[in-house]
């Protein structure tokens, strides 16, 4: 059909720039048949131009129709895929879960031992920057290990 489109195209526009360029008096196919003339090139150019354009308008929903076709059936593909998935993605899922629980606990610590430092005016930044920051706050729950757990809770996964 992609094919069939550009020949349809390619030519609708030739004739449109032949049309353009044709100075002729132009006699429409009705009119000639009453005057017992031959309709002239330029009437039969018009309604070629005419079908042409039918034809694109056929081809271009047709197309959409395969597009949508092509779009419904990878859409039930990756339903089936996912089904199919399901047991071990929520596996990883679990495993990462698991790690991020011990991670997040691992960052209260640290944030308490860094606190505790502070509290006593302990200067640790010889120790190197080693606060995970990207984390956000150990405390306040809306850092990044707590959305992840949030989010994974509310997809359905057993946290």
């Amino acid at each position: 059909m992609n094919t069939e489109m550009s020949a349809v195209v390619a030519e609708r526009r030739g004739l449109e720039k032949a049309i353009a360029a044709d100075t002729s008096r132009e006699i429409s196919p009705t009119v000639a048949e009453l005057l017992g003339d031959a309709p002239s090139g330029k009437a039969l150019s018009r309604r070629r131009v005419g079908e042409l354009k039918q034809r694109e308008a056929d081809l271009a929903a047709a197309l959409r129709i395969v597009e949508q076709r092509i779009t419904d059936a990878h859409i039930e593909a990756s339903r089936a895929a996912c089904a199919a998935i399901r047991p071990e993605f929520a596996k990883r899922v679990g495993v990462m879960v698991e790690a991020m629980k011990v991670l997040d606990a691992a960052h209260q610590s640290f944030e308490d031992l860094c606190r505790d430092l502070e509290a006593e005016d302990i200067r640790y930044g010889t120790l190197g920057q080693m606060k995970p920051f990207f984390l956000g706050d150990a405390k306040d729950g809306s850092g990044r290990i707590a959305n992840y757990l949030k989010e994974a809770r509310e997809a359905g996964y057993a946290i």
